[in-house]
């Protein structure tokens, strides 16, 4: 045991060091007068029996856990940075907020590691800042399932569906409504209290701190009638910042619905509206999109300075260049622009016809609108031109095989599929599309290999676990 990281109300949390495997640890010490008079052991053991359940990279991993002269003991992957609730309080002292794609990241990675444990049939039931822990890196990992309920999944269980367990779990002032008022939690419960997290990413405010200072949270939650304002962007953003600002507040008011029937079916879903409306680049390396405001592809780990000058506009001669053209329509089609979109890359093409990337995202457009054949005339003319790089060359018939997929017919698309694979092997992104193909194929066993290889490569790719979740249960 090296040093005390923190204390609890049911623990202290130790650095200790694993002799056996070479490895820095967290040793959580059940202090014995939370046990009671017969579990004396049993809560080590549970939130083992649960952590073991899930290994992700956005919750905190349990290696072990043992008991010594009657005190349970809990080994934990050690988390290097601080907790969120630090964090937060560090802002707020120096009555600044966090970046907005620093905030939008850890609320990302805390719905991912709440989903996670959803799949796995867990509900945590005390999502609060102290119990979001944050690497280095910046990671945000979910810990402290001491509370969490295993749920059968026989029992015909779903999202939304109330947890039959002790009601009032939680911290006080990070509940649900339905825990506030004594009800049991339940998967949508995780998702308010979620949402309670984003508001203070977002704002550093609580929604439910009253501004007269007169009611407590818990009051406030218990109040049918109080709902917390909208969330108003800071002046200080640029114009596109405040609209991203927006988008993110809707998402974020939607978790928190008083009413479960209005937060959002799953965490998953709530990933998706967060995607949806998250600018991203594509890697000059491998091709995949990632959230602009990365520095390195989470694919390939390729640098991605060389797409910082991505919002310039270059002007030649009075008119707009090809690349000026091709990155607006871009970012049109990241409105949903879809008709504006088209017009910018046809005129990109009008004046490079063999402009290689307006050509790729004019088929991916017209994809979009349903417009498959004229998406598939595109792409023939792309893949005719020689000298095309294999980086291109895959990219474009990954877009014709969505094309052919979307018409129905799967041979073609599966072939373009793996002309692809040739040509880039170790990409997840054509990978998971091979193994969504052999699914309509009905090559069921050749799906959940392909699936297999994505997982691989990224341990939480949630379309390949999800269907092998679908094929191995």
């Amino acid at each position: 045991m090296l040093d005390e990281i923190g204390t609890g109300g049911n623990a202290t949390v130790w650095r200790a060091y694993d002799k056996q495997l070479n490895r820095t640890v967290a040793l959580k010490r059940l202090l014995k007068r939370s046990w009671g008079q017969d579990t004396s052991h049993l809560a080590a053991f549970q939130e083992a029996e649960k952590n073991a359940q899930m290994s992700h990279t956005n919750i905190v991993d349990v290696h072990d856990v043992f008991e010594v002269d009657g005190e349970a003991l809990i080994v934990m992957e050690y988390v290097d940075g601080a907790s969120l609730e630090r964090l937060l309080r560090d802002h707020a002292l120096r009555a600044e907020v966090l970046p907005l794609d620093t905030a939008v990241a850890i609320l990302r990675d805390i719905l991912e590691g709440v989903d996670f444990a959803h799949t796995n049939n867990i509900c945590h039931r005390d999502l609060s800042p102290a119990n979001i822990l944050l690497t280095s890196g910046g990671t945000a990992k979910v810990s402290d399932f001491g509370i969490a309920k295993v749920v059968n999944p026989k029992a015909d269980l779903h999202p939304g569906s109330a947890v039959q367990s002790q009601a009032g779990t939680g911290t006080a002032n990070y509940m649900s409504p339905e825990q506030a008022r004594g009800e049991p939690a339940d998967f949508a419960s995780d998702l308010f209290m979620t949402g309670i997290l984003g508001y203070l990413l977002l704002t550093g405010r609580h929604p439910f701190s009253h501004p007269s200072g007169l009611f407590t949270v818990p009051e406030i939650l218990r109040k049918d009638d109080y709902n917390p304002e909208t969330p108003k962007a800071p002046a200080s953003l640029s114009t596109a910042q405040q609209r991203l600002f927006r988008e993110y507040s809707a998402i974020i008011m939607r978790l928190l619905q008083r009413e479960r029937a209005g937060r959002f079916a799953s965490a998953r879903e709530a990933i998706d509206a967060i995607e949806s409306v998250t600018p991203t680049l594509e890697c000059p390396e491998c091709g995949e999109r990632v959230p602009d405001h990365h520095l390195f592809c989470g694919f390939c780990r390729a640098n991605l300075a060389v797409a910082e000058s991505r919002d310039e506009q270059k002007q030649v001669g009075g008119l707009e260049t090809p690349d000026a053209l091709v990155e607006s329509g871009y970012q049109l089609s990241l409105l949903k622009k879809w008709d504006a979109a088209i017009q910018r890359y046809k005129r990109a093409i009008e004046l490079d016809p063999r402009h290689k990337k307006a050509l790729r995202n004019l088929a991916f457009a017209l994809n979009s609108v349903g417009r498959y054949e004229d998406a598939l005339s595109v792409l023939d003319t792309g893949l005719a031109m020689s000298a095309l790089l294999s980086e291109h060359r895959a990219t474009m018939l990954y877009v014709r095989s969505q094309a052919n997929q979307n018409l129905r017919r799967y041979e073609a698309a599966y072939s373009d599929i793996q002309k692809a694979l040739e040509l880039k092997p170790r990409s997840p992104k054509l990978l998971y599309a091979r193994a969504k193909l052999q699914e309509f194929r009905g090559n069921f066993e050749e799906a959940k290999s392909d699936a297999r290889d994505v997982v691989k490569r990224i341990p939480d790719h949630t379309g390949a676990l999800r269907l092998l979740d679908q094929y191995e249960s």
